[in-house]
C-alpha cells in the first residue's frame, strides 16, 4: 500500500487531450468498477493541478458523493481521496489515465486492503464544474482536518481573524502510530493572495493556500524538514477539510 501521508497538490489533467491548461477547468465523468464488482461514479474537475468532485458507490442505498480531492504525479499517476465530512480519508485511488481509462488501485485507510480498479471516461454534457476558489476572504476563519483513518496521518489547524489581513493559526500534526510523532505551530500571519506563510524558524517555512471549502500546506523549500525540528517524519504538509 502506498504511503498514506500522500499530500494534495494538483496539476491539469492530462485528460482526454493530454494537454496542460492552467486557465481552464476541464471536467471529466468516469464510470467502472473496484475489485471487478463494485460500481462507482466518478465525477471530476481540473484546474491548476488541482482535482475536485465526488464519487459515487453505485450499490449503495442513498448512492451519496463523497468529496474527492486529488493530484496529478509524473507520468499520468493520479492519486484521488475520499473525504468525509470530518474530515477523514475513507478511501484513496492511486491509479493511471491512458487512453480515456483511468486504471489502478483503491485502498482503505480503516485496513490493509487494496484493490483493482478501472474506470473509462464517459459522455457527461450536464456535468457542472466544481468550484476551487474561496467565496469570500471572511468565509477563510474556522477549523480544518485531516486523518487517514485513526491509525493514519492526522492534522488540525484552527485559523482566526484577528484583525483586517492578518489571521493567527494553531496547528499540529501527527504521524500514524505506534510511536506518533509531532509537528506543531502557532502565530499570526499576513493573508495575500489567499494565502499565509508559516514560519516556524528561519530555515523552516510552510505557504497556507486557501480554496473552496479547504487549505493546503506545502513546504516553502524542498528538504526543509531538516530544519523544523518535528518529530521524525512529522510535517505541517497536507489538506486539509474545513470541518467548523
Amino acid at each position: 500500500m502506498r504511503a498514506l501521508k500522500t499530500i494534495l497538490i494538483m496539476l491539469s489533467f492530462a485528460g482526454i487531450c493530454h494537454a496542460q491548461q492552467n486557465s481552464t477547468i476541464q471536467k471529466y465523468t468516469l464510470t467502472g468498477f473496484i475489485n471487478k464488482k463494485i460500481p462507482v461514479e466518478l465525477n471530476i474537475s481540473i484546474s491548476n493541478q488541482l482535482i475536485l468532485g465526488n464519487i459515487r458507490y453505485l450499490n449503495t442505498k442513498l448512492k451519496k458523493p463523497i468529496k474527492i480531492i486529488g493530484r496529478v504525479e509524473d507520468q499520468n499517476q493520479y492519486s484521488l481521496h475520499e473525504f468525509e465530512k470530518d474530515g477523514n480519508i475513507s478511501g484513496s485511488i492511486y491509479a493511471t489515465f491512458k487512453d480515456n481509462k483511468l486504471e489502478g488501485n483503491w485502498s482503505a485507510t480503516k485496513a490493509d486492503t487494496s484493490y483493482a480498479t478501472s474506470l473509462i471516461v464517459k459522455a457527461n454534457p450536464n456535468l457542472k464544474p466544481e468550484i476551487f476558489s474561496p467565496f469570500q476572504t471572511d468565509q477563510l476563519a474556522g477549523e480544518y482536518s485531516y486523518q487517514y483513518g485513526e491509525k493514519g496521518y492526522q492534522g488540525n489547524i484552527s485559523i482566526k481573524k484577528l484583525s483586517g489581513n492578518i489571521y493567527t493559526y494553531d496547528i499540529g500534526s501527527v504521524t500514524h502510530d505506534p510511536g506518533r510523532n509531532i509537528a506543531d505551530a502557532s502565530g499570526k500571519a499576513i493573508l495575500k493572495n489567499n494565502q499565509l506563510i508559516i514560519q516556524v524558524n528561519k530555515s523552516c517555512k510552510f505557504s497556507v493556500k486557501f480554496y473552496h471549502g479547504f487549505l493546503m500546506i506545502t513546504q516553502e523549500s524542498p528538504g526543509q524538514l531538516n530544519d523544523c525540528e518535528f518529530g521524525f517524519n512529522a510535517t505541517l504538509e497536507g489538506t486539509y477539510l474545513k470541518v467548523k
